[in-house]
């Protein structure tokens, strides 16, 4: 009896022991920490992370002697100099341009004064020439002068381009009285060389073309512009005044 006693409390020692001695099991006991708690430890350990990296890059550019804030004024600064330069480049522009067209202006008014200038002169230059033919005729009446024509001002220029030549001609009615139109029509005779070859053209080839019949009482202006073969040299011209197919006056000129 006594040695059942004995070995239950042996057993119950043992146990004990086992649960509760040096030999026991280790429990960690750790406490539970909320998910928005472990958040916001990341977050703080983020945030100083980039502080000491923005620190490290800061102390970087001091030591390369790198601004960046220095530089974005710098920038600042040379846009705002940008800015006045382009204003001022674009007023001498307008002002230019104004220049320009005050110019233009003032060449047209010029130029149109010119050509004024030169019909008045040409205009006076004729009512000269009027007033001398008519003192002319005048004379010629009274001074019993036998009744015909005359081709009076015979003149033959280059007209610019190769080959074309302009005349110009006043045929003039003498002696008598006019007491009527007279009619008629005009030739132009070209004395030309060509290739050592001489020949003559005459313009209109029909002289009784309607572009050179003539209607007047006491005179009257003709000029036109006659061409000759490419290659052949103008020499001289004949105008001639015909009535009824008969040359009742003539005149000649040369280059």
């Amino acid at each position: 009896m006594w040695a059942r006693t004995r070995s239950g409390l042996a057993l119950r020692a043992r146990r004990w022991r086992f649960r509760h001695g040096i030999a026991a099991r280790q429990v960690a006991i750790r406490s539970h920490a909320p998910w928005w708690l472990k958040l916001l430890v990341a977050a703080g350990v983020m945030a100083l992370a980039l502080a000491a990296a923005r620190g490290i890059y800061d102390a970087g550019r001091g030591w390369v002697g790198l601004d960046v804030d220095d530089m974005q004024a710098e920038v600042v600064s040379l846009r705002e100099r940008l800015a006045v330069v382009d204003a001022e480049l674009a007023s001498m522009r307008q002002q230019a341009d104004s220049a320009h067209s005050s110019l233009q202006i003032e060449r047209t008014a010029q130029e149109q004064l010119a050509a004024r200038i030169r019909s008045l002169e040409s205009e006076n230059a004729r009512l000269r020439e009027d007033a001398l033919i008519f003192e002319s005729l005048a004379g010629a009446g009274s001074s019993g002068i036998e009744q015909g024509f005359k081709i009076n001002r015979l003149v033959l220029e280059p007209d610019g381009e190769a080959g074309r030549y302009r005349y110009r001609m006043l045929i003039v009615r003498q002696g008598g009285k006019a007491d009527a139109d007279t009619k008629g029509s005009y030739q132009i005779v070209a004395s030309i060389d060509r290739a050592g070859q001489g020949a003559t053209i005459t313009f209109p080839p029909d002289s009784g073309a309607e572009n050179s019949r003539l209607t007047f009482r006491h005179f009257q202006r003709v000029d036109g512009v006659l061409a000759v073969p490419k290659g052949a040299r103008l020499l001289s011209i004949e105008a001639r005044f015909l009535q009824d197919g008969q040359i009742r006056a003539r005149a000649t000129a040369s280059l």
